[in-house]
């Protein structure tokens, strides 16, 4: 028999998909939580207080997980996003002041991508901030006009020389992207976390394996950005009833087991 045992490691988690398919696997998880739940409802009938029968009601087992780190997978398992690969149109935005030999956008070397042609708009901004946006003419500009090279250099009349400008503009280079639609929805998967908890009657380590064979995604996906402070996401994972598969040729939902 099993000794009892303080749950107190985090470990390292992965997940399959049906098919087999390794998915997604983490070592830099912040907790995870197994909660079968069972309840009854009761039946009262006569002069007790007490009910007489209980009807069992339907299971609702869930395993919350939170990760300190953003995925495209966990995007994908978590709240039915598609990943998406090849050339990702950025947008920018830079300030910058126009010389006579006119404005280089910065951020086409900075970043190392290629220039989206005429996804470019130049604003004149006066000391108060006022923007007063510059028409694009392929030459000879006014002072209420500019022109850009192929490579993002941006001259204008002389009377605008030592102006501030604002340059919004796209660039493109190969990337990822998660795509998340209005009809969108989890794939089921199997759920794996291995960790290690220690006996505190003989010192020595205990192997737990917590294996959900069959779970769909949900909860609250943080991707946003806040000062000194690292973002976190959750994952409410919800217990289906499994298939008899040659891995489960039982068809149980979830099984811990625990070695050493």
């Amino acid at each position: 028999m099993q000794e009892p045992l303080v749950f107190d490691g985090v470990g390292k988690i992965w997940m399959r998909e049906l098919d087999g398919a390794l998915r997604y696997i983490d070592e830099k998880i912040n907790s995870v939580m197994f909660s079968p739940q069972f309840s009854w409802t009761k039946v009262f009938g006569g002069q007790s207080g007490y009910a007489f029968h209980l009807t069992a009601q339907d299971l609702q087992d869930v395993l919350t997980i939170e990760l300190p780190r953003f995925s495209p997978v966990i995007a994908e398992i978590s709240q039915g996003a598609e990943t998406k690969t090849g050339p990702m149109e950025v947008d920018e935005n830079e300030e910058g002041i126009l010389s006579s030999t006119g404005y280089a956008i910065q951020g086409i070397e900075l970043y190392g991508g290629t220039f989206v042609a005429e996804s470019d708009e130049v604003y004149l901004k006066s000391i108060d901030g006022v923007l007063t946006k510059l028409e694009r003419v392929a030459s000879t500009p006014t002072i209420e006009q500019y022109s850009i090279t192929s490579d993002g250099v941006i001259t204008s009349a002389s009377g605008n020389q030592n102006k501030n400008v604002i340059v919004t503009y796209k660039w493109s280079k190969q990337g990822t992207s998660s795509d998340f639609k209005g009809t969108r929805r989890p794939k089921p998967f199997k759920f794996i976390h291995r960790f290690e908890l220690i006996n505190d009657r003989t010192g020595k380590p205990v192997q737990v394996q917590l294996t959900v064979y069959k779970a769909i995604g949900g909860g609250t996906l943080n991707a946003g950005a806040a000062r000194k402070t690292p973002s976190t996401s959750t994952i409410n994972l919800e217990v289906l009833d499994a298939e008899v598969t040659p891995d489960n040729p039982e068809g149980k939902a979830a099984t811990i087991i625990f070695v050493g």
